[in-house]
């Protein structure tokens, strides 16, 4: 049978030329004797229904673009019961899930792996129904990722998020959090809180060890004389090596403010949800295509 292909892309991420990657790989599968559709949609709410509603159709699910990208297709996929192979073409500003796995970066390269029919088996994260394909944060840090339009990342890479992060720090400050499940309860005054499925991020690894569940990491209790921490935090993206953080894994966490205060997340690059976040890990969640080297 011929292996039918759903592409999907984003003509905003990275440097803007995810439909001109797609036309090639359009061409390149039907080189390969495969049928290929592009997946045309004009908002994010519309790609979500149809990925959720047209993917049962497709032997495989490509996507061009960044973690950004991967969230909306992945979200769409959440409730499906029969998923396709998600094949990935990074061309996103950051590209953490490719970086995790070891994909190539170069569209070309990318192509290859995924013809070659190499998979295995990924986790993703999930808040209030919507995919975490790579982080969630949420705190001071956030609202300055916020702030970030989409062409100053185009224009000036990762340095952007430092460079805000800088400029705002007079304006942070902590907010008190609540964190629960059926086992815990723990409350915490909160500068910033990162939740992620891998041990990469912006780029970087900030973790030494990987595991199969969420991590959160936490600058909590922030004061004058510890803003050191943030600016190093700020410049390389590195919270291990700060004395003023908590750090745990695990499988379902509710989230909650504890004050009147409305509290922002940033997912996958995006604005994402305000608190309260119902939290939850899913193993083995869909079949991807990688590089045989990462076993």
């Amino acid at each position: 049978m011929t292996k039918k292909n759903l592409i999907f892309f984003n003509s905003k991420s990275g440097e803007g030329k995810s439909a001109e990657i797609a036309d090639y790989v359009v061409e390149q599968l039907e080189k390969n004797g495969q049928q290929a559709e592009k997946l045309l949609t004009s908002s994010k709410e519309e790609a979500i229904e149809k990925i959720r509603t047209q993917s049962a159709g497709y032997q495989r699910l490509i996507c061009i673009g960044g973690d950004g990208t991967l969230n909306v297709a992945l979200t769409g996929l959440l409730h499906v019961k029969q998923r396709p192979v998600l094949g990935v073409i990074p061309a996103g500003t950051v590209n953490n899930f490719a970086q995790k796995w070891n994909l190539p970066l170069e569209y070309h390269e990318a192509l290859k792996v995924i013809l070659a029919e190499s998979h295995r088996s990924i986790g993703i994260g999930e808040c209030n129904g919507q995919a975490i394909v790579s982080s969630l944060m949420f705190g001071s840090l956030a609202e300055v990722s916020n702030r970030v339009r989409q062409q100053d990342k185009q224009k000036y890479g990762l340095l952007v998020y430092p460079w805000q992060a800088i400029k705002q720090l007079p304006k942070q400050r902590s907010y008190p959090i609540e964190f629960y499940n059926s086992l815990v309860a723990m409350d915490a005054k909160v500068w910033v809180c990162l939740i992620s499925t891998s041990n990469y991020i912006a780029g970087r690894r900030y973790l030494e060890e990987d595991s199969n569940s969420l991590h959160l990491t936490m600058l909590n209790n922030m004061k004058i004389n510890k803003l050191l921490n943030y600016g190093y935090f700020a410049l390389t993206g590195n919270l291990r090596r700060s004395t003023t953080l908590t750090s745990f894994d695990f499988k379902k966490l509710n989230v909650r403010t504890l004050s009147d205060k409305r509290i922002s997340t940033r997912i996958d690059g995006d604005p994402g949800p305000y608190l309260p976040l119902q939290l939850s890990w899913h193993p083995n969640f869909i079949e991807c295509c990688v590089t045989e080297k990462i076993f």
